[in-house]
């Protein structure tokens, strides 16, 4: 089973992936692409350039090929949420990410949406914390997600809550 954790930065994807891991240690957590390319060195978000952006996608379709059964705090859907938003007018790289990330929203099994607005953003050092921003990105992940018709499930609450609803749709 892959399972798909897509929202803005400072929704909670990273806690909750590392509650299912903690629950499910079978399933394991592929790493966050921005945060690896942080660390070799790419600027992000709004000072991100296209060649960042190849980086990122090439990263994730590699890490999201080596596993059967994992969980991931970002995927294909979010990278192309924040690709229209950061890039609306390089329409190549649109088309691109497009072609290259679409059909690999089929491959996940279980798509969790987390909306913003439930929590204050923390600061950790790499993910703004605007919340506009987050806004902004959240508007473009519910896009993406209407317009290719994608599958998901939308989970709210607090953490414990979020992954009793997360629990039951593993099970099933």
């Amino acid at each position: 089973m892959k399972i798909a954790i897509i929202g803005a930065q400072g929704v909670g994807k990273t806690t909750l992936a590392e509650q299912i891991n903690k629950d499910y240690p079978n399933f394991k957590i592929l790493p966050e692409v921005a945060r690896l390319a942080k660390e070799v060195g790419y600027d992000l978000d709004q000072t991100a350039t296209i060649d960042t952006e190849l980086w990122l996608i090439t990263k994730q379709i590699e890490l999201e090929g080596t596993e059967s059964k994992w969980v991931a705090d970002r995927s294909c859907i979010d990278l192309l949420a924040y690709i229209h938003h950061l890039f609306p007018e390089e329409s190549a790289l649109i088309e691109f990410a497009t072609k290259t990330l679409v059909p690999r929203f089929s491959n996940y099994d279980l798509v969790l949406y987390l909306p913003s607005g439930q929590f204050a953003i923390e600061d950790d050092g790499v993910r703004i914390t605007d919340m506009k921003f987050q806004q902004a990105i959240d508007q473009q992940i519910k896009d993406i997600l209407e317009k290719h018709k994608i599958p998901f499930i939308k989970i709210v609450g607090s953490p414990k809550e979020r992954l009793t609803k997360v629990k039951k749709l593993i099970k099933n």
